[in-house]
């Protein structure tokens, strides 16, 4: 294999969501934190934040002091921002307002801050669908229009500066199309000028099947049944604790002859949706950066009953596979990382282990003691320094390959592609 030299290199599109709740206070252990960044190799880390801005930053003089951080606070947002990009590794905002989804919710000297203090990318508030994002708890019937409309000052104030602005993420389908919202909204000009959308995708544990992505594989769209074999190959656990027979009954009525994305983009292949409404809006050259600010298999997921749960080998499998993607060295599905996709950021790096105590989210963090007795025990504590999922070991397994030669990574990758387009049309062919 050619390489540009034989020393590890950096996943530079991948990342990680650091942890759900806000980031400004302190973080346990930083420091060790900080090496364990180092050590997986990601280029960004995606911080939660909201408009307290920055203790270091002056709103009246513009002024940002570097050493203005005081020591009780280390390192809150600021620390983790210089300290991130002392190591190489780019953070990356998602912004939301005290009190939620509002007019007038960002103001402008946070972003100046952010901008002075090195932060190139942020995004505005979070999936705007959910009703946790708005101050009464419940999404209006205009959620799309109003999040984007009132997203669009500070993207705009924002892009005058040098960020790079996002609006808020909504997760890829049919029914609603944020590119034709914000030109209806007479923004149009400002893709122009690099404003981004972001995504989410989660495969959840139906992500491939036997080689095939969701929606295409057998058991979504022939009720493919499970073998005795398969199903005493796993604990029943993984099963969801339902006999064989209820699951093949399950595969019998919900299967979907003929699904494709477009009509079920609630998977990894969303973004096809996503890359769809951007070209039917905007012409087919388009090409609108996005980063994918949640996704990928969570550990532990059961949400399709038809499918097992995910082995933590299985899952640190499918982490590594959507990784080399990103990197531009795999195909999934016949597809590749089309270059607007800029990176994206497993959900989620840590809860409790990172200062987030709520544990709403414990269950998905890669970092973590949930179900830790269905790990081997060399991924528990005290046998490792921190309790952790296997897939860990997978990104800084990956980082630590010898930087591999690009022009050769996307040959192979357009290799796969092609093999990928060619199985889909025999395929077609037969049908």
């Amino acid at each position: 294999m050619a390489t540009t030299a034989a020393s590890a290199r950096k996943l530079k599109r991948v990342g990680f969501h650091w942890r759900a709740t806000f980031q400004h206070d302190n973080v346990p252990n930083w420091d060790m934190w900080l090496r364990e960044i180092a050590a997986l190799g990601i280029g960004s880390l995606f911080i939660c934040h909201d408009i307290g801005g920055m203790r270091n930053y002056d709103p009246l003089t513009g002024k940002l002091d570097p050493n203005g951080i005081p020591s009780a606070a280390q390192p809150g947002i600021e620390g983790m921002i210089r300290d991130l990009l002392a190591i190489g590794v780019e953070p990356t905002l998602r912004l939301s307002s005290i009190g939620g989804i509002q007019r007038g919710g960002i103001p402008f000297p946070v972003l100046d801050g952010l901008a002075k203090a090195g932060v190139k990318h942020i995004q505005i508030w979070n999936e705007p669908n959910d009703d946790r994002e708005w101050a009464d708890g419940r999404v209006p019937e205009d959620w799309a229009v109003k999040s984007i409309e009132w997203a669009l000052p500070a993207c705009s104030h924002g892009l005058e500066i040098g960020l790079e602005m996002a609006l808020p993420p909504i997760n890829p389908g049919i029914d609603v199309n944020p590119f034709r919202i914000a030109v209806d909204l007479d923004a149009g000009k400002l893709f122009e000028r690099g404003l981004a959308v972001n995504i989410h995708l989660y495969p959840f544990n139906r992500f491939i099947w036997k080689g095939k992505p969701y929606p295409y594989d057998d058991v979504n769209q022939h009720g493919e049944q499970l073998t005795a074999a398969e199903y005493d190959a796993l604990d029943r656990w993984y099963w969801h604790g339902y006999p064989r027979e209820y699951i093949n009954k399950l595969r019998r009525e919900q299967a979907r002859p003929g699904c494709t994305v477009m009509e079920d983009a609630n998977g990894f292949l969303g973004w096809l949706v996503h890359e769809h409404q951007m070209k039917q809006v905007l012409g087919p050259a388009a090409a609108v950066p996005c980063r994918i600010t949640e996704m990928g298999p969570r550990p532990w997921q059961d949400l399709d009953k038809r499918y097992p749960r995910l082995t933590p080998d299985e899952h640190a499998r499918q982490v590594a596979l959507i990784c080399r993607w990103l990197e531009g060295e795999a195909d999934i599905g016949g597809y590749q990382r089309p270059d607007w996709i800029k990176a994206g950021y497993f959900w989620i790096m840590g809860g409790k282990v990172l200062g987030d105590y709520s544990q709403v989210f414990e269950a998905d963090v890669f970092y973590g003691d949930w179900n830790m007795d269905r790990r081997d025990p060399r991924y528990n504590y005290p046998q490792t320094p921190i309790g952790h999922m296997p897939a860990v070991d997978a990104i800084k397994a990956l980082a630590n390959e010898p930087a591999v030669d690009t022009l050769r990574s996307r040959l192979l990758a357009h290799l796969g592609a092609a093999r990928g387009h060619l199985q889909a049309a025999k395929e077609l062919a037969s049908a």
